[in-house]
């Protein structure tokens, strides 16, 4: 046990010998935000990841309700309802140039169509021009004028 204790003893003594060596605890945060290195990439990468989400979000919105809008227009009634107002205006214009460039007698220098919806139609042939003037304007005040020749002159 002598021997034991005799090694127990010069172990413990030469621990106690060396040197101790310790360097300065330091923290260092990791996050950008708190350490400041590479904080502006970091800044930069949120708000392009949030940029994206909007703009994901948004897409998604603007889709589903085109999605719901061309469901509305693909109903039967809508197709018909669409048919149906092409039709009259087909019969509308078969009846201005009828009128514009009917025979003599049944010619019309100019008149006035107002639909449902509050869009005018006005045509004229004003005189010397040898053209037929068409305006359109619709309800909410867009204009839109054709000009063509009445007859021609080659």
């Amino acid at each position: 046990m002598n021997k034991f204790l005799l090694f127990l003893t010069t172990i413990a003594f030469s621990i106690a010998s060396w040197t101790v060596q310790s360097s300065e605890l330091t923290y260092k945060f990791k996050s950008p935000s708190f350490s400041g290195n590479g904080q502006s990439s970091h800044y930069l990468t949120i708000e392009n990841i949030e940029k994206t989400r909007k703009d994901a979000i948004e897409a998604k919105k603007k889709a589903d309700a085109k999605a719901l809008e061309d469901e509305i227009k693909a109903t039967a009634f809508a197709k018909f309802k669409a048919n149906l107002e092409a039709r009259f205006y087909t019969a509308l214009a078969k009846q201005i140039t009828d009128n514009v460039f009917g025979s003599d007698g049944n010619q019309q220098d100019s008149g006035t169509f107002t639909g449902t919806n509050g869009e005018t139609v006005v045509w004229t042939t004003p005189s010397g021009t040898g053209n037929v003037v068409v305006t359109i304007t619709e309800s909410d005040g867009t204009v839109t004028t054709f000009t063509m020749p009445k007859e021609d002159n080659s």
